[in-house]
């Protein structure tokens, strides 16, 4: 039934599955930044290999995405991507001040 709906409304092409990954991907981004504030005030830090591997991960799939023509999902993950990627970056470079001191 579901599936009916979604090709009456987009047709045969698969641009509903776009929209879809691409809002989830979003959101995942948007729940990061007040993480991201903390990160960058220098409150807190994450764990750097979740950071990094989440950040390769999340370029990969975007590279995937591309191969499919989904370019809305493709945007999603690297916004979602660049959120990790300095979340990795401050990471690093909070847990390197902490140390000094």
């Amino acid at each position: 039934m579901l599936q009916d709906i979604l090709t009456s409304l987009f047709g045969e092409s698969y641009i509903w599955q776009d929209i879809v990954i691409a809002v989830v991907s979003m959101l995942f981004g948007f729940i990061l930044l007040p993480q991201l504030r903390e990160v960058w005030h220098g409150k807190t830090t994450l764990n750097v290999y979740t950071a990094g591997l989440t950040t390769i991960g999340l370029f990969i799939l975007a590279v995937t995405f591309t191969t499919m023509g989904y370019w809305i999902s493709f945007t999603a993950d690297v916004f979602s991507g660049i959120i990790w990627l300095l979340l990795f970056i401050l990471s690093v470079r909070n847990k390197r001040d902490r140390s000094k001191k």
